[in-house]
């Protein structure tokens, strides 16, 4: 078996946010095709013994390094405004990461490098030799902080980084990198500054459709709403807030039994306000978001910020919950309003598409079983992985041509 060298800026075990999640689920289904070595980095209190123990049942070899901390103020990511490479990832450029990756390969030779989020991606550089594949890149959110700078200072240093980032990704691929993108939004997005030949693969998110099913024995509790996001990530947070202020009091008015869930930690956000609302309760993390799921008459998504697929989505659509979104937080996902979920872009019309689902109980089940189709056939996470597994077995066949 060829050896995929993994690297990970977030621990993967326990997968408790979208972006551990796909990194976990990939690992496990790349396990099955290659011998897997996953240096990924961990904050306090990841990476114990249980934790790699759990990862080593699929990955051959098991490292945590030390996370680094972002701090734009340090001397360090000042002196990046001078690199090649955006100030961040100068800052928190890793000499421990570096110094494995190339004991890792000295020990056992990698024939490719998979590297997970763009702070890795600065480490396949010191393997020049190996094939590598960018996973996940995600640009779009750094134009959008462009777009969105409130004066010129900030338009200016956002621009910057985006061009640095740009720059980087630019370079990589040249020396022969390939990249994965989540949606085909994203694909389209980076084309634009990537030369013409470069390998770019659509990988969404996806869902175990074993472990996310629906439970019969579970009774949904009537005129329920949940959302499902730690309100510390900024893109839940909007969504929260614009839902609480703008939408459910459309929806509290008409059904004044209704109850709104949002679950994951708040952390030092102040969600106050939006917690004395009548029928809205913050829950904090929950063992088992699933059963919460379940138990809701649907999951609303009325996202309005950020890049990628919604994880939330489809997992509400593999347990058997219908989803009620936004045309943002569907992006790059192959929904179909009113046959597997439901799409409003104002506040009027998500409270209207509310009101609907509660008041038409074919419609819940027809959307329940539209979502739980659609992810069965689309969006589990091992069909999903063979999209990556081919992109990687197309690089090994190049380079064994080379050196032939």
């Amino acid at each position: 078996m060829k050896h995929l060298l993994f690297l990970s800026w977030w621990w993967p075990y326990p997968a408790n946010n979208g972006a551990k999640i796909r990194i976990y689920n990939l690992l496990r289904h790349l396990s099955k095709q290659y011998q897997v070595t996953l240096l990924s980095f961990a904050e306090d209190g990841d990476a114990t013994g249980e934790q790699i123990a759990h990862l080593k049942t699929f990955c051959q070899h098991v490292e945590a390094v030390p996370k680094p901390i972002y701090n734009p103020g340090a001397l360090k990511a000042t002196l990046g405004y001078f690199s090649r490479w955006p100030r961040s990832l100068v800052d928190v450029y890793s000499t421990d990461m570096a110094e494995r990756v190339a004991r890792i390969n000295q020990t056992q030779p990698v024939d490719i490098i998979v590297a997970s989020q763009f702070q890795t991606m600065r480490y396949i550089e010191l393997l020049p030799d190996v094939p590598a594949v960018l996973e996940e890149l995600e640009i779009t959110q750094f134009h959008n902080t462009v777009e969105q700078a409130s004066d010129m200072p900030r338009r200016l240093r956002a621009q910057l980084t985006l061009s640095k980032f740009q720059q980087s990704i630019n370079h990589l691929v040249r020396s022969g990198a390939a990249a994965t993108v989540v949606s085909k939004a994203e694909a389209a997005y980076i084309s634009q500054f990537l030369p013409p030949d470069t390998r770019i693969e659509v990988v969404p998110n996806g869902v175990d459709t074993k472990v996310n099913q629906p439970d019969a024995s579970v009774q949904s509790t009537p005129y329920s709403l949940i959302y499902t996001g730690a309100v510390t990530y900024s893109a839940n947070y909007d969504a929260v807030a614009y839902f609480v202020r703008e939408i459910w009091p459309l929806v509290h008015a008409r059904y004044p039994q209704a109850m709104f869930t949002v679950t994951g930690g708040t952390g030092s956000v102040d969600v106050a306000d939006l917690a004395a609302v009548p029928g809205v309760k913050f829950s904090g993390y929950l063992p088992s978001v699933a059963d919460a799921v379940r138990q809701q008459w649907a999951v609303v998504a009325p996202i309005r910020i950020g890049g990628g697929t919604r994880l939330k989505i489809l997992e509400a659509m593999a347990l058997g919950t219908p989803v009620i979104s936004t045309s943002k937080g569907a992006e790059g996902l192959d929904v179909h309003h009113g046959q597997d979920i439901l799409i409003a872009d104002s506040s009027q019309a998500f409270a209207d598409a509310v009101s609907q689902l509660f008041e038409d109980a074919t419609l819940r089940d027809k959307l329940a079983a539209g979502g739980r189709a659609l992810v069965e056939r689309d969006y589990d996470w091992g069909a999903l992985t063979c999209r990556l597994i081919d992109l990687i077995e197309q690089m090994l066949t190049d380079t064994q041509k080379v050196k032939a």
